[in-house]
Parts: structure tokens; sequence; C-alpha cells
């Protein structure tokens, strides 16, 4: 039976091209790119109510943005933040970005809580009224003659006392006042203008986050250029500075693969034919990748496309050894070549899929999509070689070029012969560079090194921080109790372990609900507490008509008092009152349990606080310590994996090819790897999960080179020589550039694979090597 129907497998190839072309023409004008840094990263193994409080956690920061402009007058700052507020309005990428604030901030709590406002003390007052009750008064009248207390005396007949006028001062989460409706901070003898704004949630498409980029960037050069400086931070920020670096990365090494091909192919085959079909098998293989990834994620990370394009460099393999087998024979044709390169590009992909299934098997979404992207390339590809190269090249005769040829068997007799003649000192100078790299390499598990961001954003977001006097860290406790009783029980015992480490210096501060909201019995203390102090009827008449009352209205302020004392202010009208921070510890109260979250700043003793979860309702949540425990978890996973893969891989080297062949082909990839850790430590570079399924990539690699030679007969060496050399030259291109990356994790991943695959490339001639010269 014959099988050999190129013109039948072409049509089928072209009809599930033209399917593709028409899903790509529905998907295109969807939004399919994601650009997150969270949605590279698996979700953690934890509770159910600690994956929803960090949810909400996140959800609380992912979309907020903040500037600042700083200047030497006050007068200035408003003048920059209103011109940067203006051009950030007309941009139209935000969901609110408000100003100007009216004089009474707190007319919301003021109108909430007012009918409380004799349970409501802050901590200055409370601490005044125990030690010393007169001094209210003094501190009282000195505050009312002076400029700004007489601009605010119209309430005073219903709070003499200004004890609410206090407890709303001591709210608010930020020391500015404010200036021509700006709010202002004053630092060190320098003005900050404050302007906040919230970004539409989840919208982060790649357009708007370059625009708010360079809008970003055109400002604080414009509002330099004005004297003054200006801070930005915010999630959104971070994530664009992320996208537009991948963007320039993909550009750089899809590009510069791609051009680095075209020289190479040129200058091996001297033709447009080869040229154009290997591109064909190229742009086949990214297209059918980028389409059927997204049948099977919804959209696909900025990051996956930074990998696909590295994959230009692989995915040409299969086209170079058909092309390559073509120079070696005079009488070569495209059948010919297909039933002698089917055997090794079949076991080429077969084996790359495994290394990709490596990555497959992962927890990380952004691992599993590059592994698919990558296997649908290469399959593709592949399938375009064996189903559309041989009915597009019929009747075509391969150029031989025999001093191409003769170039290619000269370096192969040279390069191993010299390695054969100085085996023992090199075999000695490599053990040396093994055992000293390998003893060197630490792994580097934190999750946090995997985020990278320039150096100006990091120092702006910490300086703005450091002005507001904000800035919470990552880890925090979640409390919880079956009501709210419990929970207040819960959270305050907490509140105390947590004030003893702060006293050790453990701990810089924190913000908890139970601290801010005046539980009932707090709030009856504090009204006894004026009962017994303020609001004696002698005290409150002396006062009250000291400043001027008549003593119907001092008679009308202590019946207010009597009739307010069973009132207690409930934490939900509290909540609604209290400002935005404040309101986001509150988790609520479902069937069975109320929950909050205790922020936490400055943290130094981890091991002090996370013993603290012993208590009972609490709950210790490092989301970043979590995470680099659970990469550890899966990088030691994975090493065991790779060795296993390793251990098949060479069992089925030794059933098909002996011990002898298969011991020498599996040795290839086995000191590529070493060799690519050795490096890793002696540079002292990142190693992590990451570098390891580049490992896997270099296995797969090197198998392949190493098996093209073992199949090569002596007649077929010199071209497939000439294939394994610009299959090394192109996969190089690509995987190379990745190690030139500024991304973390695609750093480590092109440096491994960059190592590993030259090292394959320079072992792998010594498979199947002949000390004996051949003649042309």
């Amino acid at each position: 039976m014959n099988v050999y129907r190129p013109r039948l497998y072409a049509l089928i190839w072209c009809l599930a091209m033209s399917a593709l072309a028409w899903q790509a023409a529905r998907d295109w004008s969807r939004d399919w790119l994601e650009t997150g840094f969270m949605a590279l990263l698996p979700v953690a193994e934890q509770r159910p109510d600690v994956a929803e409080a960090i949810a909400a956690r996140n959800r609380q920061i992912q979309g907020k943005l903040i500037w600042l402009v700083g200047a030497t007058s006050a007068d200035q700052a408003v003048a920059a933040i209103r011109q940067v507020h203006g051009e950030l309005t007309t941009s139209g990428l935000f969901a609110s970005l408000p100003l100007e604030r009216t004089a009474d901030v707190a007319a919301p709590a003021y109108r909430r809580w007012f009918d409380y406002r004799y349970q409501l003390l802050d901590d200055a007052t409370r601490q005044t009224l125990s030690q010393d009750p007169a001094k209210i008064a003094a501190e009282n009248l000195s505050w009312l003659y002076s400029p700004v207390g007489q601009l605010q005396t119209a309430g005073l007949e219903r709070d003499p006392w200004l004890l609410f006028n206090r407890y709303l001062r001591a709210r608010q989460p930020l020391a500015a006042s404010l200036h021509q409706g700006v709010p202002l901070i004053k630092r060190d003898g320098r003005y900050w203008a404050l302007l906040m704004g919230e970004w539409p949630d989840s919208d982060l498409k790649l357009d708007k986050l370059d625009t708010l980029l360079a809008l970003n960037q055109r400002l604080t050069g414009q509002v330099a250029e004005q004297g003054g400086e200006l801070l930005a931070t915010g999630m959104p920020l971070f994530t664009a500075h992320g996208s537009h670096s991948a963007q320039q990365e993909m550009s750089l090494i899809g590009g510069g693969s791609t051009l680095g091909l075209v020289i190479l192919l040129w200058a091996a085959f001297r033709g447009l034919r080869p040229l154009l079909l290997s591109c064909l098998a190229v742009a086949a293989g990214l297209f059918a990748a980028w389409v059927l990834s997204l049948q099977l994620f919804g959209k696909l990370h900025i990051l996956t496309l930074v990998f696909g394009s590295s994959l230009v460099g692989v995915v040409v393999d299969y086209a170079l050894h058909f092309f390559c087998d073509g120079m070696g024979l005079p009488d070569w044709t495209p059948r010919q070549g297909l039933a002698y390169v089917l055997p090794g590009i079949g076991f080429g992909l077969l084996t790359s899929l495994l290394g990709y299934a490596g990555l497959g098997w992962s927890p990380f979404p952004g691992l599993r999509e590059i592994a698919a992207f990558s296997a649908i390339g290469l399959i593709v590809s592949w399938l375009t070689v064996v189903a559309v190269f041989p009915c597009l090249l019929g009747g075509f005769r391969m150029p031989h070029r025999p001093a191409v040829l003769r170039l290619t068997r000269y370096w192969q007799q040279i390069w191993p012969g010299w390695l054969n003649r100085h085996r023992v000192a090199l075999a000695l100078g490599l053990a040396i560079l093994l055992v000293g790299g390998l003893s060197q390499l630490q792994p580097k598990d934190d999750v946090r090194l995997l985020q990278s961001a320039p150096t100006s954003l990091l120092a702006a977001d910490a300086k703005l921080k450091q002005v507001l006097a904000i800035g919470h860290d990552s880890q925090f406790f979640l409390v919880s109790g079956a009501d709210q009783t419990e929970w207040l029980a819960n959270e305050r015992r907490l509140l105390a372990g947590l004030n003893g480490i702060r006293g050790q210096g453990g701990l810089a501060g924190y913000d908890a609900l139970s601290a801010a909201w005046p539980d009932p019995e707090r709030q009856r203390a504090d009204y006894r507490l004026l009962q017994t102090t303020l609001y004696d009827t002698v005290r409150l008449k002396t006062y009250m008509t000291g400043l001027g009352f008549s003593t119907q209205a001092a008679a009308e302020e202590a019946r207010q008092f009597v009739a307010a004392e069973a009132r207690v202010l409930p934490l939900a009208d509290w909540l609604a009152a209290a400002d935005p921070g404040q309101r986001g510890l509150w988790l609520g109260c479902d069937v069975g349990a109320c929950r909050s979250v205790v922020a936490l700043s400055g943290v130094a003793d981890l091991a002090g606080l996370a013993a603290l979860q012993n208590l009972p309702g609490v709950a210790w949540v490092d989301q970043a310590g979590q995470m680099s425990a659970l990469f550890a978890r899966y990088r030691a996973m994975v090493t065991g994996l790779l060795l296993g893969v390793c251990g098949l891989l060479l069992a089925a080297l030794v059933f098909k090819l002996g011990w002898r062949s298969g011991l020498q082909v599996m040795a290839v990839p086995a000191v590529a790897m070493a060799m690519a850790l050795a490096i890793l430590g002696w540079r002292g570079e990142l190693f992590t999960l990451f570098n390891l399924f580049a490992l896997m990539l270099v296995l797969e690699v090197g198998v392949d080179y190493a098996v093209f030679f073992h199949l090569a007969g002596s007649e077929r060496r010199d071209s497939t020589g000439l294939a394994v050399t610009l299959s090394a030259f192109s996969t190089l291109l690509a995987y190379g550039l990745l190690a030139l990356s500024s991304t973390a994790i695609v750093h480590a991943f092109g440096l491994t694979l960059a190592v590993g695959i030259t090292t394959a490339f320079l072992l792998a001639p010594l498979v199947g090597f002949s000390a004996r010269p051949r003649r042309a």
C-alpha cells in the first residue's frame, strides 16, 4: 500500500489551516491578552476562608493609583497637581480621579456617628480625662481662639467640649490639610499635593497600559522641568512597566530570531525555495499555536508570547534537517529525504513533547500556557514539513554543495579529534568546573525575585509610602469567630500578642478593626468617664457659660447627655462612615463565622508572628512565604521528575541502541544539563523551579543532537552535521536572546537553555565519531 500521497496530505493541511484562519478572524477582535503578574502563579493550597481573604485584599489594591507632587511651596505643589490631574482626566483611563475635597470631609461620619458622640473618645482625650480633666477646657479655649478654631464654631453648642471634633480628627487616615481644596502634606520642609485614582476593574488592556506608562513618564518630566517632583505608584503602573518590557523583549527576541534565521538559511542554501518553505513551517507553527492555545485557555499571557517568539529558532529544525539531507546526495529526491529524516525528526518531536509535558505538568498557569503553545507549534511545524514539503518540492533538486559539506566534515573531524586527543586533561578540567559550580548552586525560591520592576518605579513607590506614612506588608492575620462577640475576643488576644512583638522590635505597626472601632464595652466605659469628669453638672455649667452660652443651653446639653446613656454605636453603622482602609479590614459575617483582617507593617520577626496563629480563631497569612514554600516543594518534585525522565530515556535508548550506544547518546544531555547548572552556580544566578523546566528542554535537544549523529551513516554524517549546526545556531539565537531579558524568570530560563544547548552541540559530534578521515 502506497502511503506516500503528498498532494492529499497537503490538501488536508490546507483545509486545517483554513479552519484555523477562520477561527483566528473571530478571536482577533476580542480581549485575549493577559498582562497581570498574578495570572502566572498557581492558586495556593489553603483554606477557603483564607483564599477569600487574600482575594479581597488583592481586589482592594489592584486598581489603586496614587500620585504625589512635591514642591518648595504649597501653591506650587497644588498648581502642579492640578496640571497632572487635568492631563490624567483627559486620557479617560480612570474610573474615578477626584482631586479637590470639600472642607467638610467628615460629613458622612458626622451624620452617622454624631448621635453616639458621648460614647466616642480618641485615645489622647481618654488619657487626658483620666489624668487631668481640667486640661481639656484649657486646650479647647486655646484652639477656639485660634484662626482655624474660629472657622469651626458652628456646631459648638451641640459639641461644647469638642469631643466629637477631636474624635474625627484622630480618625483621619492622613495628616493632611486642605489647600485650595487639594489635600496637602508637609514633610521635612517640602509640600506634597495628593491625588488618588481608581483603575477600571480588571481592565488591563495592553493599549491602555501603554498609554498610562507613556503619560506618567511625560508628566514626570514636565513636573521636573518646573522644579517639582512627581511620585506615582499602583499595581496598574507596575503591570504597565512589565507589559512594556515584555513587548520590547518580544520584538527583540522574535525579530532577532527571524533575522538570524533568514541569514542562516540564505547562507546555507542560497536558494529562495528552501528559505520560503522554512519560513512557512515556522509561520504555520506559531499561527496554529496562537489560535489553538486561545481555545484551550481563553486568554494568553504576554509572557507566553515572549517565549513563543523564541520558538522561531526551534520549530525550523525539522525543515533544516530535510533540506540539509538534500545537500548530502547528488541524486536526492524529496521522497528519499523524507524517508531518511522522518525517524530522526519523529523521535525529536517525541522527546520535545516529553520535555514540554514536564512544563505542562507544573501547577503554574503561565508555564502550562507556554508548554501548550510550544508543543502545538512544534507539532504543526513538523506536520508542515512532513505533509507539505514533498508536494511543494516535486521535481525539485537541492543543489549539491560539496564545499559547504567539506567545511562541515573538516569541523567534525578536527573538533571531536581534538577532544579525543586531550580527553584526560579535558575530563579533569570538566570535573573541576562541574564540581566547583554545582557546589555553589543555591536554590532561590522566593517568589518576590520573579517580579522585576525598574529601579525608578521602586524608588518612587518607597518614597511615596514614606511621605504618606503608609504601606502594609504582604503578610496579615485572618481573625474569625462564631459571632461578633467571639470574633472581638479573638482579635483582642491577637493584638495583645502583636503589642508584645512590637515592643521587642519585631513589628513596626498594625491596623486592626478592634483597635479602631470602640466595642460596646468601650463605649459604655467612655460614657462613664465623661459622666464623672466633664459632665459633672457644675463643671459643665461653668465651662459653657464661660464660652458665652446661656444656662438654658448648658441644661439642654446635660439633658442630651443623660438621654444618650443607653446608646451603642453598632459596628455596621461605624463601618459605613469609616475610611476605606478600615472598611477593608472587615470581611463580614456569614453563616457560622465573622471575619476580619489585621494588616501589618514593618514585619521583622516572621517566626514570632507565625507562632500567633496558634491562638483561637487566628490564621497567619504570608502570601509570599506560602508561595515560596510551594515553589520549593515543586522544585523538589520536578527534580525527581527530571531524574525519572532521564532514567526512562536511558532505558529506551539502551533497548533500541544497546548499552554502549545508549550510554553514549545519553551522556550528551547529561553533561549539558550539569554544565548549565554549574555555570549558574559560578555566576551566582537565580536557580529556581523554572531552571529545571529549562533543563527538560536541554534534555530533549541534547538527545536529538546525539540521536541524529548516531543515525547518520558515513554517507550522511556531513549533512547531519550541517543540519545540527544550523539547528543549534538557530536555537541559540532564540534562547540566547531570552537570557538578555530583564524579567528574572525569562533570563534564568534563557541562560540555562543557552549554556545547555551550546554544550550539547559541542559534545554531539563525538557520538558515532571515527578518527579515520573520509574522502570527499
